[in-house]
């Protein structure tokens, strides 16, 4: 009896999908007339740091957190409770973090002007991982929409428009080799349909240097943007990173190679 009950439910599932109608055109190319809104988002930016050296072996993490607005009065962001914390343990809980006061309110206009050394003048104690959270989160959103009508469905693009070295506040640089886009699909996020947009960039040339160390390295990244195909606002992103670097530290004679790697999730508030 139970198996003639689990065929009978196989053929009605098997005449129901039959039965269903797929727009494969949706899937052509991503909606042009979809306008993005200047209207307030909210997201908690979380970035892991995972140090150790080039065999794996693991010397410390470090968690730094805040919360992220954009959409504000002539396109401006901010941010808000931004914390880094530290532990010397692989497998320990991170503490609530030490708030960088800072970054309270740091209110300012996504552009090339935050590149600039002068834009981070009131950065002090962890300016390195304040300023990363500023442009990993200009870095999520050029990818997420400034090549939307280029975009064809699983079909590599090329973004050579932003490959090149960039200025890092005039205290190192950073060099996009070669960084693909790629949209992937359609997904659910936050209950909205989602273009899954991905992108990668490997083997980028990386210099930077403060009052406590310098250090030189390469960078690979990569992650997954999921776009709302109906506000066209960024539902939610990851970011992966693997650095190899040489560093100095002050105080100490020689250099040491490190691997850093960088695990960034960014949930939108709703």
């Amino acid at each position: 009896m139970k198996t003639i009950f689990l065929i009978t439910a196989i053929l009605i599932s098997t005449i129901s999908f039959s039965q269903k109608k797929i727009d494969l055109k949706a899937l052509e190319t991503l909606p042009a007339d979809l306008e993005l809104k200047d209207v307030h988002q909210k997201y908690i930016i979380t970035t892991d740091h995972f140090n150790g050296d080039i065999f794996g072996n693991f010397f410390n993490k470090f968690r730094v957190k805040g919360e992220y607005t954009r959409g504000l009065d002539h396109g401006k962001a901010k941010w808000n409770n931004v914390t880094v914390a530290m532990s010397m343990q692989q497998d320990a809980e991170f503490t609530e973090g030490t708030p960088l006061n800072y970054m309270e309110n740091y209110t300012y206009s996504p552009s090339d002007d935050m590149l600039k050394q002068e834009a981070f003048t009131d950065f002090k104690e962890h300016s390195a991982f304040a300023k990363n959270l500023v442009w990993d989160m200009m870095g999520i959103e050029v990818f997420a929409w400034t090549y939307w009508d280029k975009l064809k469905l699983n079909i590599p693009y090329e973004a050579k428009d932003i490959n090149g070295e960039i200025d890092l506040a005039g205290q190192g640089s950073f060099e996009n080799k070669n960084i693909i886009i790629t949209w992937t699909g359609v997904s659910l996020r936050n209950g909205e349909l989602c273009a899954t947009i991905q992108y990668r960039t490997m083997d980028n040339p990386l210099e930077y240097e403060e009052m406590s160390m310098a250090m030189k390295g390469r960078s690979h990244y990569w992650g997954t943007i999921w776009v709302s195909l109906e506000d066209k606002q960024v539902e939610h992103a990851n970011l992966f990173e693997d650095v190899v670097m040489e560093m100095q530290l002050s105080g100490q004679p020689g250099k040491q190679m490190m691997n850093t790697t960088r695990v960034i999730s960014f949930n939108k508030k709703i």
